[in-house]
Order: structure tokens, then C-alpha cells, then sequence
């Protein structure tokens, strides 16, 4: 499991490059005073858990992240800038910051040309908080590739923000985005559930130990949407991955109840290792609740 894991960190980093895209049917998000986690706020993302936010173009437009992200947004028409965020735990065991650009040209060496790491330094956010600056440069599928990762620790997580472009250089309205990354550490502590939600995910528990992918699903709703990722693609999802459960629990950090809806944030513990969840609702159908997502239909 833990060898699965390394290698969905540089899948993250290989999906962040390998994706151009025309974003212009993006549904337009809800638009609220304040950025919470679980309404989408034009150019701005907040992060349930771990707790973080991270600022980028208005006129951007979130688009379906792939595997193991858990944000993505890019530019309107053909620039190829892209900003994604993902939470992962580095290679086993648990690695410095300083070996952050080790895991990203792991990728660009066998799939790019040329690459060269022009950045690879110390750096912290405007909180003081110590971060790793990687920035690499080379060709991707004969174009001109270029990256800017920033990473910080939340544990043994790295929190990593990055960016892409095809523009030649990363600009300073790329390096703006990923040095807006504020997080606030701590945010751990599980919160009190009802009886009814803690039976939910005391029965998600359940179905991921005994392997019952048919148990496992039936906890999603039937509308289920989340960033564009309907149940069909979460069941495909969920069969390659029930087999490797040995163990599982779920912390809750943040609950919200809104109705026959309930907005959380938090994160699973799968054989030992914390995932931040990614669906950011529940809803309660014909009595019993289920997993409802964001209900953001964006760009594939």
C-alpha cells in the first residue's frame, strides 16, 4: 500500500502537465460573502483539511481534477496555465522538504526532454511558514513545459501547490498563485457527530474492510456530483482500490448541518494513513445519508 502510495504522488505531478484543456462551459459558482470550503468562491480556494487557502484569477475556471488532486483551475483559451493542488504523503519513509524536486523529476525524466531544475531552494510563506521552491523547465510532448511547485508539511503530508504554462517562463502572476498559500496548522481535533452520521461512517468502515464494493457505493447518492465526478466514475474508482483496505475510520473536523444536507471536512484513515476527504457533503435520502459532493459540474 505504501509503495501505491509514492507512485500516486508522481501521477499527481504527471496529470498536472499531460492536461490542455478548453474550460469555457464551466458552471458558474455560487457567490458568497465569505470563501467557506464548501461554496467555491471566484478566485479563491479554501481547503477543509487540511486547513488552507489559496488564491488565483478570477476569471480562471475550476475544471475536473484528476486523480489525487484535490483543486484544480486554469486560464481561459489556449496558454496552457494551469494551478493545482494536491495533498500527499511523499515517498516512504516520510521524506524532508528537500526532497521535493527528487520527486518531481522522477517523472519529468522519463516523460519529458530537456528537463533541468532551475529552482530548487528554501523558502516559507508570508506566514514564516518553511516551504520547498521547485522550479523545472524542458519539453513536454514537443512543446515548451514549465513548472513551479511549492511545498509545506502538515505532518507527514505535503501540502503542494503548483502551477504550468506553456508561456516559456513561469511569470510572476504564476509565482503569485502558488505563494498565496496560506495554511493554518493544527484543525485535527474531530468534532461531535449525531448518532445517525456516525452510523454512516461507522457502516462506510464497514464496507471498505469486508471488500463490499456494492456496500461501499450504496453509500453515494445517485446524484452525486463532485468538481464534475459523477458515481459511476467514484464506483470505478472505489473497485480498484476496496482490495488493498485492511483498516479504515473516518475523522470528521468540520460539520455543518444545513437542512437535509450537511457540509464536513476531514479526513479517512486507510491501513494507517490519513487521506483528506474530497466530497464536501452529505445528504439524508429516504432516511439514511449519503455522499453528495460539492454539486459542481465543471470543464472536464
Amino acid at each position: 500500500m505504501k509503495k501505491r502510495i509514492d507512485v500516486l504522488v508522481i501521477m499527481a505531478i504527471a496529470l498536472l502537465v499531460w492536461s490542455f484543456f478548453d474550460p469555457a462551459q464551466a458552471q458558474e459558482p455560487a457567490k458568497v460573502e465569505k470563501p467557506t470550503f464548501y461554496r467555491l468562491t471566484p478566485g479563491v480556494y479554501v481547503n477543509g483539511w487540511p486547513r488552507f487557502t489559496i488564491h488565483y484569477p478570477k476569471d480562471w475556471v475550476e475544471v475536473t481534477p484528476m486523480e489525487h488532486e484535490i483543486f484544480r483551475a486554469g486560464a481561459h483559451g489556449a496558454t496552457g496555465d494551469l494551478f493545482a493542488v494536491v495533498v500527499a504523503y511523499p515517498p516512504n519513509p516520510p521524506q524532508p522538504l528537500d526532497k521535493v524536486a527528487d520527486v518531481a523529476m522522477s517523472f519529468f525524466k522519463v516523460f519529458g526532454k530537456d528537463m533541468i531544475v532551475v529552482t530548487d531552494k528554501p523558502s516559507q510563506l508570508s506566514s514564516g511558514t518553511p516551504a520547498r521552491e521547485v522550479e523545472i523547465r524542458g519539453t513536454m510532448n514537443g512543446l515548451p513545459f514549465n513548472y513551479l511547485g511549492l511545498c509545506v508539511k502538515h505532518g507527514d503530508l505535503w501540502i503542494w501547490s503548483m502551477v504550468s504554462s506553456q508561456g516559456g517562463k513561469i511569470g510572476d502572476h504564476l509565482r503569485a498563485i502558488v505563494y498565496s498559500l496560506q495554511y493554518e496548522p493544527g484543525n485535527d481535533e474531530p468534532v461531535k457527530l449525531t448518532p445517525d452520521v456516525k452510523e454512516f461512517f461507522h457502516s462506510l468502515s464497514n464496507a471498505w474492510i469486508s471488500h463490499d464494493l456494492a456496500g461501499l457505493t450504496s453509500h453515494y447518492s445517485d446524484r452525486y456530483l463532485n468538481s464534475g465526478v459523477r458515481k459511476g466514475e467514484m464506483e470505478r474508482f472505489l473497485k480498484q482500490r476496496i482490495g488493498f483496505a485492511t483498516s479504515a475510520e473516518y475523522r470528521i473536523t468540520d460539520f455543518i448541518p444545513a437542512g437535509d444536507r450537511a457540509y464536513l471536512a476531514g479526513f479517512s484513515i486507510m491501513n494507517g494513513v490519513r487521506f483528506p476527504l474530497i466530497p464536501t457533503s452529505i445528504i439524508k435520502e429516504n432516511g439514511e445519508w449519503k455522499w453528495f459532493g460539492n454539486q459542481r459540474d465543471v470543464s472536464p
